[in-house]
């Protein structure tokens, strides 16, 4: 009997071990992810929360979450019991066993929170968007018209010894359509991947004599010795990695006074200018322009996308007739509607003054559908971009405990 009580015990311990072991990492997984879902819906209803408050005049005020603590109480419990049951008669006796097992899991978040405010960030929200980022967007395989459309302010042309300059704004008609065209040219370039995005790279020799005392402070400056062709005297020289050019045409073939003379062109404006030079002689050379595309800040592009939902809104633009083919050219650069109640079929939505705001989804396969979600993709990118690190901002954080 006692052996009996032994093994129901054991047998008890060890599922009460098991079902532990059980519980612990699959609570912890789907909380996880639960979190990460959660911040992720945080962000992007952020976003649009903004666009509507731009819409309505109001400030735009973005908050983080700067960080999640959750605590996790596994507990377990069992027992084992017995029973002792007599008869009349011949007494008899009968143990009966009993046993109970037991699971609990108790989840103890922390939510940390900071308001994303001061003046570094008002700064970087505020300034036009460096080269270095359409660069580095484009180089991830984003299509440059929805990086143009959604980036830039305008593009400028220049022909002789005149400029003129296109806005992407659609209450300038005509402005609007031109710079759409020239978009609409360089994302055809690009579809046939000949569109080249990076820096000036040119060799920038010494410019004093080599006798000259401050020759040996040239190695300290990036200097080096170089030699042209085998047999010539060696000179000094630097690998200057300049600004970053949009090209129909690879910019190693030039010389390298032509690639100096280039940066020296780019130089000319500043850093939120990416220079373009479209040249004949190669493809999509039948519409040729030189000249640069004007980045706008991260709360001018808020104020763009604010205003085509009613106030300035998009409206179709046809290709140049020089121009090829290109996948898609959707009117609206990020479609989003303002409702007087939730639509069922929306990614994301929000509500402000008894108004809803959300990304507009026309079918799963619909070209302003896909279009759109890339667009607002590209939007949450741009603002991770912008926003500093929240765990090194000074403001206090709010700490919810559930």
């Amino acid at each position: 009997m006692i052996h009996r009580a032994g093994s129901w015990l054991c047998m008890t311990l060890f599922m009460m071990a098991a079902l532990s072991g059980c519980l612990s990492p699959t609570a912890i997984h789907r909380a996880v992810l639960a979190y990460d879902h959660t911040v992720n819906q945080v962000e992007a209803e952020m976003l649009l929360l903004n666009i509507a408050r731009a819409k309505r005049g109001l400030p735009t005020h973005f908050t983080a979450v700067s960080s999640v603590a959750a605590t996790f109480d596994f507990r377990t419990n069992g027992g084992v019991g017995t029973q002792l049951f007599e008869g009349g008669g011949p007494v008899f006796a009968k143990n009966f066993y009993t046993f109970n097992l037991g699971a609990s899991v108790a989840e103890n978040p922390t939510v940390s929170i900071i308001p994303v405010q001061g003046e570094e960030f008002t700064k970087r929200l505020l300034t036009p968007m460096d080269e270095s980022k359409f660069e580095f967007l484009v180089s991830q395989g984003i299509e440059p018209a929805i990086i143009m459309r959604l980036m830039a302010r305008g593009i400028g042309v220049e022909e002789g010894d005149g400029r003129t300059f296109s806005l992407n704004l659609p209450h300038r008609p005509e402005e609007y359509r031109e710079f759409r065209r020239r978009v609409l040219h360089l994302s055809a370039v690009n579809l046939a991947r000949q569109l080249q995005v990076g820096p000036i790279e040119y060799e920038e020799p010494w410019p004093l004599p080599l006798n000259h005392p401050l020759t040996t402070q040239a190695l300290d400056k990036g200097y080096r010795w170089v030699t042209s062709q085998p047999n010539t005297t060696p000179i000094l020289s630097k690998h200057v990695v300049g600004r970053i050019a949009v090209t129909n045409y690879d910019q190693t073939k030039l010389t390298n006074e032509e690639r100096r003379l280039l940066q020296l062109d780019a130089e000319r404006y500043p850093r939120n200018y990416v220079l373009v030079d479209i040249r004949p002689g190669f493809y999509g050379g039948d519409y040729p322009w030189h000249g640069q595309i004007k980045l706008r800040s991260f709360n001018a592009i808020l104020g763009f996308v604010s205003r085509g939902m009613e106030e300035e809104p998009e409206f179709e633009v046809e290709p140049d007739h020089r121009s090829r083919p290109v996948a898609r050219n959707p009117r609206t650069t990020l479609l989003l509607r303002e409702t007087a109640s939730r639509q069922p079929e929306s990614t994301f939505a929000v509500t402000l003054d008894d108004r809803w705001y959300s990304l507009s989804h026309d079918g799963l396969d619909s070209e302003q559908t896909v279009w759109n979600r890339e667009a607002f993709v590209l939007l949450s990118q741009l603002y991770q971009m912008t926003v500093t690190d929240v765990a090194k901002m000074p403001s206090v954080p709010i700490t919810i405990a559930k």
